[in-house]
């Protein structure tokens, strides 16, 4: 089915579309509104999403600003709500069961005759912040890029916002399993139609090649608990677990392990992100380095650390190799590359594999700083891929030597980039500092050889982000020194637009925010943390 096929099946089917998200919403929202609790928060976002996505389909395709105004607006409430919800979170004030393993509020509703179990805490609440100000920022930087089938664009956004949120608040495996393989679906429509450039296809076809296979492994873990356990629920087989053989578990860990290591990704498993990221549009390489490399690390906590700690002790040495083995290797691979999004991508792959030292080193804070630095990348990876999109909109081409002494045609772009590079080596006063700092305070305390290594690494990642920023923005030895201020159109470079330093400006902000006071995420996560170790 092309795009224009699918263009069709929406405009003709609108209505259809709309009136039966109207019903489902509403559906859902008599099954669950007579619970207490963090359930009427999941209602809102569940519920708003759905009715905006009704609306978006009933607005004509060339009304192109309302379409464009209505999603923004309504993206900038999520954030307003989001950021109320977790930073005002208190612990649940009103709680209807409080599980003692997560310290998390925990329900199940009934939807169609299937329990769906929910549960949120503090590492929720941060991820599904994070997912809006991602999704906002992704509309702003995409409101003169997309040029075609803009209202499919917008509501594919939101479809994406819509499971993520899920993803981080369902408690049941195979529900867990079902959104975290669909979140796969708008991901690759959105690379394979605004993609920019001719692979875009292929790159859409090894997201989801790769995530498949991985997922097959996790797969069979959930299918073995169900079948020795009788439940798929996430408490139920906590507290059943032991009954397993520590043989199954470790096949058990295995499986879990492989399926998000693929997301994360470890070093061999990381050659669908390089692809992917050179081929997607900005807003695409903003959600696949801002929060779905994200789900592998929530992953991670969930299920291996949180299901099977004593599996983490057997398995650390395996981990630890792999994780430093990314490191070393990505910070090498990234001076080889002339695209300013691959290099991006392999610092990624360096960033998240840090996180994956962090929360496997089972020390209160390697943990919290694992949560702490996936959050930070977050907002500093998609900040700066944010940054490559404007540079690409000026100057159509990624490559380095298409770039020279930028600094004088754009200097508050200039300015942006550069405290955006500083936050990507962890900087003191800003938020990738803290994670850094308390990844490695924990890895000392579990390893010294591993920290020593692991800061190696991190070396390695100030001397590449310091060279890159030297290729773009001053003289960068392969043109001639002199500034170019025109295309070959003839039109003139401008600097950053007041649309793009939104867009970036507010991750910059929560980049110092976090930096400067720590406390607001470490509060959120503490005692979630502590019942991880």
């Amino acid at each position: 089915m092309n795009k224009t096929n699918i263009k069709l099946i929406i405009e003709n089917n609108r209505k259809i579309l709309s009136v039966l998200s109207l019903i489902i919403g509403t559906f859902i929202f008599i099954n669950v509104s007579e619970d207490l609790g963090f359930i009427n928060v999941l209602n809102i976002y569940n519920i708003s999403i759905i009715l905006i996505i009704s609306i978006l389909c009933l607005i004509p395709e060339y009304k192109i600003e309302e379409l464009k105004l209505l999603t923004y607006w309504f993206s900038v409430g999520l954030v307003i709500l989001s950021t109320i919800f977790t930073f005002m979170y208190n612990g649940f004030s009103q709680v209807e069961k409080v599980n003692t393993y997560l310290n998390s509020e925990y329900l199940y509703t009934n939807i169609l005759n299937i329990n769906i179990g929910y549960g949120v805490d503090g590492i929720s609440m941060i991820f599904i912040w994070l997912t809006t100000i991602l999704i906002m920022s992704c509309i702003l930087i995409s409101w003169n890029v997309i040029k075609t089938d803009i209202k499919f664009y917008l509501v594919n956004l939101l479809i994406i916002e819509l499971l993520l949120i899920n993803f981080f608040v369902v408690m049941d495996l195979v529900h867990f399993y079902i959104i975290y393989e669909s979140i796969l679906i708008p991901i690759v429509i959105m690379i394979s139609m605004w993609g920019s450039r001719e692979e875009k296809k292929l790159a859409a076809y090894q997201i989801f090649v790769y995530t498949l296979i991985g997922s097959i492994f996790m797969l069979a873990s959930i299918g073995y608990l169900y079948y020795s356990l009788g439940t798929t629920d996430y408490f139920l087989i906590k507290e059943l677990l032991p009954l397993i053989p520590e043989f199954m578990q470790k096949l058990i860990f295995l499986g879990f392990f492989i399926g998000f290591a693929v997301k994360i990704p470890i070093v061999p498993l990381h050659l669908w992100l390089l692809r992917a990221h050179v081929e997607a549009p900005t807003a695409g390489s903003v959600l696949l380095a801002g929060i779905l490399l994200k789900l592998g690390g929530y992953g991670f906590l969930r299920f291996n650390i949180g299901l099977l700690p004593e599996m983490c002790t057997y398995f650390f040495p395996l981990i630890v190799g792999l994780s430093l083995i990314s490191i070393l290797y990505t910070g090498i691979a990234t001076v080889m590359q002339l695209d300013v999004k691959r290099i991006i991508a392999y610092s990624s792959i360096s960033h998240m594999n840090v996180v994956v030292l962090g929360l496997f080193s089972q020390v209160l804070q390697g943990i919290e700083g694992g949560i702490y630095l996936m959050v930070s990348h977050g907002l500093v990876s998609g900040g700066l891929f944010l940054c490559i999109g404007v540079l690409y909109e000026q100057y159509k081409s990624r490559l380095l030597y298409s770039y020279n002494n930028v600094v004088h045609v754009m200097p508050i772009f200039a300015i942006i980039f550069f405290i955006l590079t500083l936050a990507n080596i962890a900087f003191p006063i800003t938020s990738s500092f803290i994670g850094e700092l308390l990844i490695f305070c924990g890895i000392i305390k579990k390893n010294i050889v591993v920290a020593f290594f692991g800061a190696l690494g991190m070396i390695v990642t100030v001397i590449y982000s310091f060279w890159l920023y030297n290729r773009i923005f001053f003289d960068n030895g392969m043109l001639t020194s002199s500034v170019k201020y025109f295309n070959k159109s003839g039109e003139k470079y401008r600097d950053i637009n007041n649309r793009e330093l939104l867009s970036i400006g507010i991750m910059i902000l929560f980049v110092f925010i976090f930096g400067i006071k720590p406390n607001l995420i470490l509060n959120l996560i503490e005692n979630n943390s502590i019942n991880l170790i």
